[in-house]
């Protein structure tokens, strides 16, 4: 199958997981990508678990994760020999792709007009925290600050009678990185048409705001924030919503929104046949009248029964609903696995890599290439590449401008 992006050229000059998720994903959709690291590599090579370096450590699965699809390269751009060097690369790409802050772009000449007196028809594209305009535009941002903490996310998920719930790692990362991903396609498409540039961005902070869209338009139209269960769980009155505990200890999740289609299917599900043909439970607003005595029913029924059971019972009644799984049991989820929404590792079996949610003609993304775990690893074949002869490349690494 001949993949959407095929013949696009990308170079990404970004750290971390936000940006490098969107390059990688541009690579799944079958781009070329050539990232550009610092000569002491990109800190996100630290595997966050141990503190240690990908390539002292082995197997970095955060580092194969967000950078699978790549080539690397180490630049001093620092360097007036390692920035020129980055203008041939400019030059060869399609698409530019950065996390690095305002301040930085400017020292390095890394701004959309600069590269554009290169590459007049480079598609430009940024990551951030908090937006190109505001108080906040040149500050720094990670996505436990500006996409969780910052846009309402992490206090509509807390319990309000608890701490903050904590985020875990690139949580905000990745999903972001796949909406610059999509904003990039879309500029391909127009550059195509128009043979016109053009910038594209993505903050943390807007797609953090963009999940919780709901919430925050309520809060808009109500002049105040939304009720937080607590204990944690759904903040729903329809008690054929929320958390479960079954009588070994599991959660199981039912979402039935429609509540005077699934009343019969949940209450049969449950055993609870009396109320499943009450006359008086058709009208939903009898259901959220009664939603606290109703849900201690339904939790009674749900602790006398094992997660085993529960499954089966609510599919044989056709029940919207799942078990709050473990990361092990997604793995070897059925349906993930039918569906390809993780791939091996070539190299480090058992590992998994996740694929991007995107599928083309129903196929799964590819994992063509893994990142060395070597700094620039990949750096005297790019630049080969783009016209630097052998001697060239002696002479830039002689100068301390490439790794």
């Amino acid at each position: 199958m001949t993949l959407p992006l095929e013949g696009v050229k990308v170079l990404e000059l970004a750290e971390y997981a936000f940006v490098p998720t969107c390059a990688a994903v541009l690579g799944e959709w079958g781009a070329e990508v050539v990232k550009v690291e610092r000569l002491t590599g990109d800190p996100g090579r630290r595997d966050m678990r141990s503190g240690t370096m990908g390539q002292v450590a082995g197997y970095n699965s955060s580092w194969h994760q967000y950078n699978r699809n790549k080539r690397v390269v180490a630049l001093d751009l620092t360097n007036p020999e390692g920035r020129a060097a980055l203008d041939h690369l400019v030059e060869w790409a399609d698409v530019f792709v950065t996390s690095f802050r305002p301040q930085a772009r400017r020292k390095l000449r890394l701004e959309p007009d600069e590269l554009w007196a290169v590459n007049p028809k480079l598609v430009y594209a940024r990551g951030h925290g908090h937006g190109v305009r505001g108080p906040d535009a040149e500050e720094g941002g990670f996505d436990a600050v500006s996409y969780f903490a910052r846009s309402g996310l992490n206090y509509m998920l807390s319990s309000s009678d608890g701490l903050p719930v904590g985020q875990r790692g690139a949580m905000g990362d990745g999903p972001s990185g796949l909406s610059l991903a999509g904003g990039i396609a879309a500029a391909l498409y127009r550059t195509a048409r128009t043979g016109q540039p053009m910038v594209v961005d993505v903050a943390l902070l807007a797609f953090g705001m963009f999940q919780l869209s709901s919430d925050l338009a309520s809060t808009s139209a109500d002049g105040a924030d939304p009720p937080r269960r607590s204990g944690g769980g759904m903040a729903s009155p329809n008690p054929m919503t929320g958390t479960y505990v079954t009588a070994d200890n599991r959660h199981v999740q039912p979402v039935m929104l429609d509540m005077a289609r699934f009343w019969g299917p949940m209450c049969r599900a449950l055993s609870l046949h009396d109320m499943a043909e009450d006359p008086a439970y058709a009208d939903a607003s009898v259901i959220l009248e009664r939603s606290g005595e109703i849900r201690q029913i339904y939790a009674e029924v749900f602790a006398s029964m094992t997660m085993t059971e529960a499954e089966a019972a609510l599919s044989a009644e056709g029940c919207i609903f799942s078990k709050v799984a473990t990361p092990s049991e997604a793995l070897a989820d059925p349906q993930a696995v039918a569906n390809g929404y993780t791939q091996p590792h070539p190299d480090h079996t058992p590992a998994r890599v996740g694929s991007s949610p995107v599928q083309f003609d129903e196929t799964p993304g590819r994992l063509a290439r893994t990142p060395t775990n070597t700094i620039g690893g990949d750096t005297d074949d790019v630049l080969a590449e783009v016209g630097f002869t052998a001697e060239k490349i002696t002479a830039l690494r002689s100068a301390s401008a490439i790794h």
